[in-house]
């Protein structure tokens, strides 16, 4: 167990941290969420160590479809790749995260590749996971491209690519609001603050017409699967 709070990825990595204190230091940390300096609802570290009955609809059809080999991209400290070898599946868990690999070890995921997702190459899975708005670690309109286009590397023949958006829309009814938002609609500033630390990063959360668009760009065709609330869905990608 890394006990070196001093380290550089504890300082920088504020997510891995709060994973790392409420697991290994039994601590319930608030995660502060900030979009174009508008504060959203703080997140608990206990989000991340949800079991399969605390999940919502949209993550439940997404384990459901998983099939054959699959890589859980982004996987946090888990929690969708414990379901998934409860449920007698092969997962890999990529988390570029020490902190957070560092759980997952210790929880008992049996394949944690500590690594980003973009430098992946030499294997193929029949699902990727990209779920808790996941696509959004591409930042950008032109990164999803490229992040799209390194996943259809990564796909079997057959495969699926199986993740959740939010259409932020629920973000800009207020016209004030609107201001803040340059560029791409979609694309935000996103900061996040526990425990002292700060982080921030460029988010991306696209709509359903814009993820149809950039993943065409990639060679890959687009299905809506289901809609939630606050402007959520789930989607599959495919060749």
């Amino acid at each position: 167990m890394n006990s070196t709070e001093d380290s550089q990825g504890f300082q920088a990595d504020v997510i891995g941290h709060a994973i790392w204190s409420h697991y290994f230091e039994q601590k319930v940390c608030e995660i502060e969420l900030v979009i174009n300096g508008t504060e959203d609802e703080p997140m608990l570290s206990t989000h991340f160590f949800r079991t399969e009955s605390e999940m919502n609809d949209a993550e439940i059809e997404a384990l459901n479809r998983c099939k054959g080999l699959v890589l859980d991209a982004g996987a946090g400290a888990g929690c969708h790749a414990l379901v998934l070898q409860q449920r007698g599946a092969e997962v890999l868990a990529l988390e570029r995260s020490s902190l957070s690999c560092e759980v997952m070890r210790a929880r008992g995921v049996r394949e944690v590749v500590e690594a980003d997702v973009m430098s992946l190459s030499g294997q193929q899975f029949d699902t990727i996971l990209l779920l808790m708005n996941g696509f959004g670690i591409a930042g950008t309109e032109d990164g999803l491209v490229s992040l799209l286009s390194q996943l259809k590397t990564l796909l079997a023949p057959g495969g699926r690519i199986v993740g959740d958006s939010t259409d932020i829309r629920y973000f800009k009814e207020d016209s004030a609001e609107v201001v803040l938002l340059a560029g791409s609609p979609c694309e935000v500033e996103f900061e996040v603050r526990c425990d002292g630390k700060t982080q921030m990063f460029p988010w991306i959360y696209p709509d359903e017409v814009l993820l149809e668009v950039l993943a065409e760009e990639a060679g890959l065709q687009y299905q809506t699967i289901m809609h939630t609330d606050d402007y959520h869905f789930l989607c599959e990608l495919y060749v």
